[in-house]
C-alpha cells in the first residue's frame, strides 16, 4: 500500500499521515517499521530492482544487451515526461541517499555485464566510480524539461550516447546503438512497463494481505 501511494501520488504529495490512512493504521505504527519516507521508498526502488530482473529474464534475447539496458533508461524518460507523479518519485530516488544507493549498487552489477566487453582491465572499484558519474546523468535526463532547442529525444540520445562514453564504448558502436535505440517506440513501451510494474505491485499487495 506504501508503493501504491508513491506511484499514485508522486514522492512528495505521499505524507506519512495519508500512508497511514491508507493502511489504516496509526503513524506511529507506521513509523515503527518505517522511520522515514525514505525507507518506503528505499523498498520501492528494492521491488524495482527486483521486477527488473524478472523482465531481464523474461525478455532475454529481444535487443542485444547494450540496447536493452539503455532502451530501458529512454523508456524511463518517456514515463517521466508523461506522469508527473512518477517523474517526481524518480527525482526523488535519486536524491536520496538510501535509495540513491540501492540504485547505484544495483547497476554498477548490470554495467559490468553490459559494458564489461568493452572496458576489459576496469576493477569493481572502476565500475563504483563510473556508476557514480552514470547516475548523474540518469538524473539529469530524468528532470529536465523539454525546451525549443532541446527536445526529448535530443535529451535522449545526448545522455546514452554519454553513458556509453563513461564505458569507453568506440564512437563508431555508440552512434550505431543510439540510431537503434531511437528507431523503437520506447514511448509506448515505457506506458506498457510502467502498467506491468503497477500490477505487479499490486500482486506483492494481494500476497501480503
Amino acid at each position: 500500500m506504501c508503493d501504491k501511494a508513491f506511484l499514485e501520488r508522486g514522492y512528495t504529495d505521499a505524507y506519512i499521515t495519508t500512508i497511514a490512512n491508507m493502511l489504516q493504521i496509526s503513524t506511529g505504527n507506521l513509523t515503527f517499521h518505517f522511520p522515514t519516507k525514505e525507507h518506503i521508498l528505499a523498498e520501492l526502488i528494492k521491488e524495482l530492482c527486483t521486477f527488473q530482473e524478472q523482465i531481464e529474464e523474461n525478455e532475454e534475447g529481444e535487443y542485444p544487451l547494450p540496447i536493452a539496458y539503455l532502451l530501458e533508461l529512454a523508456m524511463f524518460a518517456s514515463v517521466c515526461v508523461e506522469n508527473p507523479n512518477i517523474k517526481d518519485l524518480v527525482v526523488s530516488a535519486y536524491t536520496h541517499s538510501m535509495p540513491l544507493g540501492m540504485i547505484r549498487a544495483n547497476d554498477t552489477q548490470r554495467a559490468k555485464k553490459v559494458f564489461g566487453k568493452f572496458c576489459p582491465e576496469w576493477t569493481e572499484t572502476d565500475f563504483i566510480q563510473a556508476e557514480n558519474i552514470v547516475s548523474g546523468i540518469e538524473y539529469a535526463m530524468f528532470m529536465t524539461e523539454d525546451t525549443e532547442k532541446l527536445s526529448f529525444e535530443q535529451r535522449v540520445a545526448g545522455s546514452i550516447n554519454a553513458v556509453m562514453k563513461i564505458y569507453e564504448v568506440p564512437e563508431e558502436i555508440r552512434q550505431a546503438i543510439i540510431a537503434k535505440v531511437m528507431a523503437v517506440d520506447y514511448r509506448s513501451k515505457g506506458r506498457h512497463i510502467f502498467e506491468r510494474f503497477c500490477s505487479y505491485v499490486e500482486e506483492s499487495l494481494q500476497k501480503e494481505s
